[in-house]
């Protein structure tokens, strides 16, 4: 279904607007503005609930629950209240069927009802947009809402047919919208036919439930893996009082309330294991694994064949090939399926209609365990998402960067495992319809290719707590806090100021970056990045993504294996300095594009002068953001002078290290800041291809 994004008109406005509202909170107040009550004409959500007969026992839950556990205002006064909530409110059958089955009885009185189970009732099933507009049904995409409820939990969101041809919406697998889109003065309300009660189990508990998960989880308990799927927040962060958290300097910024943790597990069901591996079915007794040591024997063989080097006996060890295999299906943060791989701005993407993708998209994702390795995940033009697909593309300097050839389609990842729930409190699992396996071919094939990801795609904290925004949201300004430990692991930024904004147009012209999101590091900044791991070894260069401006900084750039003793790259580099300035020479030969008369081998010989002074144009693939048509290709970074790739590293590198780069100011000046988007890791096969020079794309 089609996303209807009209609510992005108002970031058209000026920066200054734009900087206001950075300052407003997605999530509801702890406590209800009563000055805002009752000052529409027509109905609030909670009039009509109020004058709906079918829907008499969800106005006594709304009376009875509460905003918060630090709030005093019920649901019901939040509802009346001016603002854009969602609310999918269960009927009078869908809440008796729910309390029957609490209860344990159809013998209960709504009255009695304690304040907990108002608040499971209401907390899933509501959802507090700020200032963004309410949801349509008609902008629900497969997989997941884009914004969560005020329980933090995405609504997962499928499609079926009914019999008799009639279309359904299904939310968390088993509630379907019977009466969609009611329009009140301040939101949207879609009557449902179950109470919305999403899994409160862990990971490795929820696919431990899952009848045609027996084999993947008994792996997951074997090799201990179960054990590391289990966290949920960080209750040390939970308990530090806010102004230690945030500098006064931005008290109009997002500071991130929870430290959530998360995980995703792509699995093989059992009926893969059967088919692909010959797996022996597992076979049941009062509840009894009755032939798992065959299992296991079987599936030993197999890991065997696959990593040979790996021969400790022992299955919780990294050096067991069993847990080898186990881990590569694990990440530690968790994203909903539709947001598997961000869009944004890529040339000819509409935000108003993201089903409809011009080009492949791909990221990467850093598997859990040892040893380092890596796997891609491809958002392909036909909206499905494979693992390690291999495929050609229509790169050259005048492509369209279409898929050409396909070499290997690799894995595909299916959004729900009906009618099993595949969410939970902290984290999602997502069946896939083969064996997944690091094998030579995805090491030397796959990913050997220039590896470009968004900085924020290797920060697990802010994946799993719905930082990463892409074009789906408004523009908000999160300070990111580093007392009194920084809130991401890999990224060391004790000592500077961390600004991240999710998408914001900048007047007419648009941020600059790949997929929306940045980074801006100021107040003396001194900030160290994990990288993420190669996948062989060779010589590999570095590149830092970055939009020059004279009012950025000059920093030393820092390389090495030990985050506290990194070594000086060599000169510092100054982001001070426009493209245009001809120690840079961005603009001396453009190509032909929008009416210009560019060159190719002339502007490609330019391409090969900058990287003389350790400078890439911006990618092709990417634009300024520009909402509501679709981007349009003289829009790309590449003919954005002060769009730029710097080469921060060329040297040697090997998969079993864990690299990191540093950059420290060289100014005295606390205003000079240090702009972020994105890293390139990308091999000598790549850069240094006598066969074929390194795409713009």
């Amino acid at each position: 279904m089609k996303m209807n994004l009209s609510q992005f008109k108002w970031m058209r406005m000026l920066p200054a607007c734009l900087l206001l509202m950075a300052g407003f909170q997605m999530s509801c107040k702890d406590s209800v503005d009563t000055g805002d009550i009752y000052t529409f004409t027509g109905q609030t959500i909670t009039d009509f609930v109020e004058a709906d007969s079918s829907l008499s026992l969800f106005s006594k839950i709304l009376e009875k629950s509460k905003v918060s556990k630090n709030s005093k205002s019920s649901a019901k006064a939040l509802l009346s209240a001016r603002g854009n909530y969602t609310v999918f409110a269960p009927d009078d059958d869908a809440v008796k069927t729910f309390l029957d089955s609490i209860y344990g009885s159809t013998e209960w009185d709504i009255d009695t009802m304690s304040e907990d189970v108002a608040n499971k009732i209401t907390h899933n099933c509501i959802i507090d947009h700020g200032t963004m507009k309410a949801l349509l049904t008609s902008s629900l995409v497969k997989g997941s809402t884009s914004e969560t409820t005020l329980n933090d939990r995405h609504i997962q969101v499928d499609f079926d047919t009914l019999e008799g041809g009639k279309f359904t919406i299904i939310l968390n697998v088993k509630s379907h919208i019977t009466r969609p889109d009611i329009e009140l003065t301040n939101g949207y309300l879609d009557v449902v036919d179950r109470v919305l009660d999403p899994s409160t189990a862990t990971l490795d508990a929820l696919i431990n439930e899952v009848p045609n998960l027996r084999i993947f989880s008994l792996l997951l308990q074997k090799t201990s893996w179960a054990d590391s799927l289990r966290p949920i927040r960080d209750e040390v962060y939970e308990n530090i009082p806010a102004q230690e958290k945030k500098n006064e300097k931005y008290f109009n910024y997002t500071c991130p309330p929870h430290r959530y943790y998360g995980f995703m597990a792509f699995v093989e069901t059992d009926s893969v294991f059967v088919a692909d591996w010959n797996i022996p079915e597992p076979q049941f007794s009062a509840g009894r694994l009755l032939n798992e040591g065959e299992i296991l024997e079987a599936i030993k063989t197999k890991c065997a064949e696959a990593y040979p080097n790996a021969t400790d006996p022992d299955m919780t060890s990294s050096k067991n090939a069993i847990n080898q295999f186990v881990s590569y299906h694990l990440v530690p943060f968790k994203e909903p399926y539709n947001l598997l791989v961000r869009h944004g701005s890529e040339i000819g993407f509409n935000t108003d209609l993201p089903d409809q993708l011009p080009m492949d998209i791909w990221t990467y994702f850093h598997a859990m365990g040892k040893p380092n390795r890596l796997f891609k995940i491809t958002h392909t033009v036909y909206n499905q998402y494979h693992i390690n697909r291999m495929s050609y593309h229509d790169n050259s300097f005048y492509g369209t960067m279409k898929e050409t050839s396909v070499v290997d389609p690799g894995l595909l990842i299916n959004a729900f495992n009906a009618p099993y729930e595949n969410s939970c409190i902290n984290g999602h699992y997502f069946p896939i319809d083969g064996i997944m396996l690091y094998t030579n071919f995805t090491r030397d094939a796959v990913l050997n290719e220039r590896i470009r990801y968004n900085i924020a795609q290797y920060l697990p904290e802010m994946m799993s707590n719905d930082m990463r925004t892409g074009y789906m949201k408004s523009a908000y300004h999160y300070y990111i806090p580093y007392k009194p430990y920084p809130y991401c692991e890999n990224l060391l930024n004790e000592g500077c100021d961390t600004d991240y904004r999710t998408p914001a147009i900048a007047g007419n012209t648009g941020w600059c970056g790949i997929e929306s999101d940045q980074f801006a590091f100021s107040n003396n900044f001194d900030v160290t990045f994990r990288l993420m791991p190669v996948p062989f070894a060779g010589t590999w260069e570095i590149r830092y993504l970055v939009s020059n401006i004279p009012e950025r900084g000059l920093a030393q750039g820092y390389f090495g294996t030990n985050p506290k003793n990194l070594v000086a790259t060599g000169l510092p580099f100054d982001f001070r300095i426009e493209g245009g300035n001809p120690r840079i020479g961005s603009n001396v030969v453009a190509d032909n594009v929008a009416g210009t008369d560019g060159d190719s081998l002339l502007a490609i010989e330019n391409d090969l002068q900058m990287r003389n002074h350790m400078y890439m144009k911006g990618c092709k693939t990417w634009c300024r953001n520009y909402f509501g048509v679709a981007h349009p290709e003289s829009k790309a970074l590449r003919y954005r002078a002060n769009s730029l790739r710097l080469i921060v590293y060329r040297g040697y590198m090997e998969p079993d290290k864990t690299y990191y780069f540093r950059f420290k100011t060289l100014l005295t000046e606390p205003s000079a800041y240090l702009f972020g988007d994105a890293f390139e890791l990308c091999p000598k096969t790549v850069y240094d291809n006598a066969l074929r020079n390194e795409d713009i794309w």
